[in-house]
């Protein structure tokens, strides 16, 4: 089985807010939808602040804050990946 790469045409570079996007899959231009995930640089930072002597669920705190997270960008319309913003 084949594992077939569909090129993605950005107005702009992927980032961590939506962009305008074509998607290849549904064939229209919409403004990504974009959910959060846990990535690398969240992780990072919880064990940072797990080392500095925040135990008492602080170093919690990096996963409530979307800035530290990994953008995942999809199509609104038919819901097709279009692409991952990685923090790290």
């Amino acid at each position: 089985m084949a594992n077939t790469q569909v090129p993605v045409v950005t107005v702009g570079p992927l980032g961590d807010g939506p962009v305008q996007v074509f998607c290849p899959k549904c064939n229209q231009t919409v403004l990504s939808k974009v959910d959060y995930t846990s990535g690398l640089l969240t992780y990072l930072f919880c064990g940072g602040l797990f080392l500095c002597g925040f135990v008492l669920g602080c170093c919690l705190i990096p996963f409530c804050v979307d800035r530290l997270k990994n953008a995942k960008h999809t199509c609104p319309t038919c819901k097709a990946e279009l692409g991952v913003y990685k923090r790290l």
